[in-house]
């Protein structure tokens, strides 16, 4: 029997961001599934457009912005990273954590965490959200990774993997539906695993 069958959780994650570079993104949208692997795999779906501060805009790619359609209008209810940044704490403390190109969204989420006064503890520390404490969860897995093993596409990009395994395009560069995305990508594989 593989780990990933005997995981408690499997969390799959995507953000949107204002900007490639993590010292001048803001995160615009963040989705997390969790599969809870007891109880008849059981699933958890938490996503949420985040309004960014005026000041994180003067950094915003206009070329990010029209990939995540990001308008003021559908932004203008939504909450701020400070009102989620617990949720997004709670939500990756344990692993695995999954995600395509995994080190983005992470670079990105610590980066903003550290920005909003949020330290991350080492893998042996615990969360606490009173004093502002995160951890990531362990193993990470990137589906970019497991798809230059295990599929034979010529780019791991998630379009180009979303074509090879026939899962329409329309919506991508959301954060749910990429997370979405992901998690059949990646359970495509682990069942190929263990066939």
């Amino acid at each position: 029997m593989s780990n990933i069958t005997n995981c408690k959780t499997v969390t799959f994650i995507d953000i949107e961001t204002t900007n490639l570079d993590p010292t001048r993104s803001a995160i615009l949208s963040i989705a997390v599934i969790k599969d809870w692997m007891e109880d008849g795999k059981k699933q958890e779906v938490w996503s949420t457009k985040i309004k960014p501060k005026e000041v994180e805009m003067r950094f915003a790619s206009k070329e990010a912005l029209e990939i995540c359609r990001y308008n003021e209008e559908e932004w203008a209810d939504a909450p701020t990273f400070r009102e989620v940044a617990p949720k997004i704490a709670e939500a990756l403390a344990w692993g695995p954590i999954v995600a395509h190109n995994i080190n983005f969204d992470l670079s990105h989420i610590r980066a903003v965490m550290a920005r909003y006064g949020w330290r991350e503890t080492d893998l042996g520390g615990r969360l606490d959200l009173d004093n502002k404490i995160f951890k990531i969860g362990y193993p990470l897995i990137d589906t970019c990774a497991l798809s230059f093993v295990a599929l034979p596409t010529n780019r791991q990009n998630l379009d180009a993997i979303r074509e090879h395994l026939d899962i329409t395009k329309e919506g991508g560069h959301e954060a749910l539906k990429d997370a979405e995305d992901c998690r059949e990508v990646f359970w495509n594989i682990v069942s190929k695993v263990h066939s």
